[in-house]
């Protein structure tokens, strides 16, 4: 029976960090003086054959220097590069990748303002691509808790397509359509040998005779608490990320990202298990009936994540 967790993972590591998109941590490296520098390569590889036909591949890069940079005093700058591409039975049911950097000013103190660029696409959900390039700064409430705000410049890239074809041939997809006297065809669409009126408003289209719908650009707000602990005497770690990200022009369009990573340290010190938990919502595809025709089924608000591996740190 085929499970995510079955997933065996190898990871070829230097030095770990969890790297996370909109605020790139720094605790455990507070009390250390001079610059650091900190790089991790992740690698994923399973395939199964026979009653089930799967492959997965993974592959990812992180950097990171922490430290003074001329005038600019306690700096940091991050690059993470993630890649996931998984089919099963030849088709994809993963299929994304992201690309992220920052800068942040001051990154221990109080207040830290930090830049921020990412490039990502994720075709499962019919992303095609999505840039983010903003500015904005954390704020520390108390110890292990802060909140971050940006305001993000996006081009995002759907697949979707207007409709251009005003003879209406092609390929159709209804949820809810009825048939009609055929007398009357010319006002309506034609489906096989059978004649439909569309009464679905939230319907999606794809034509032979049709253009990809071009990218969007427009602003969003992007506010993320959070929340990381250390238990046991760090040998535990909790580190909890909430993100809200709305449109400036159109607050009912907007994502909710969770992420949650716990690190517990093993017997042996080079070695850490982690188990991480991520939960993504997209408000586009909540109450409408959009097709992915990759899947052969509509566009789910909600996607979830969970994996568990294990870390080795040289």
């Amino acid at each position: 029976m085929f499970n995510k967790l079955h997933i065996v993972l190898l990871v070829l590591t230097l030095v770990t960090i969890p790297i996370f998109g909109q605020d790139a941590d720094t605790t455990d490296f507070e009390e250390e003086g001079g610059n650091e520098m900190f790089t991790s390569v992740d690698l994923s590889y399973s395939q199964d054959k026979g009653n089930t036909d799967f492959l997965s591949l993974y592959y990812g890069f992180s950097f990171s220097i922490l430290g003074d940079v001329g005038p600019l005093t306690d700096t940091e700058f991050s690059i993470n590069f993630s890649r996931s591409d998984d089919k099963l039975d030849g088709e994809s049911f993963t299929d994304d990748q992201s690309l992220t950097s920052q800068f942040d000013l001051w990154a221990n103190q109080r207040i830290s303002p930090f830049l921020f660029f990412q490039q990502s696409f994720d075709n499962t959900i019919g992303l095609e691509s999505r840039m983010n390039a903003g500015i904005g700064a954390k704020f520390g409430i108390f110890k292990g808790f802060s909140i971050s705000y940006a305001f993000l410049s996006e081009s995002e890239d759907y697949l979707f397509y207007d409709y251009t074809d005003s003879a209406g041939t092609g390929e159709y997809y209804y949820t809810d359509s009825t048939q009609i006297d055929t007398n009357y065809y010319y006002y309506d669409v034609y489906w096989g040998e059978d004649f439909y009126t569309y009464t679905d408003s939230s319907e999606y289209f794809e034509y032979t005779d049709s253009t990809d719908a071009p990218a969007e650009s427009f602003y969003r707000h992007s506010i993320r608490p959070k929340i990381k602990y250390k238990l046991m005497d760090g040998n535990i770690v909790l580190d909890y990320r909430f993100y809200y990200k709305p449109r400036v022009d159109d607050l009912e369009d907007y994502l909710l990202e969770h992420e949650l990573k716990i690190t517990i340290a093993t017997f042996y010190e080079a070695l850490n298990i982690d188990l991480n938990y991520t939960s993504k919502y997209n408000s586009r595809y909540d109450g409408t009936n959009i097709f992915n025709r990759d899947i052969g089924d509509y566009y789910k608000a909600v996607d979830e994540n969970i994996t568990l591996g294990v870390s080795f740190m040289f």
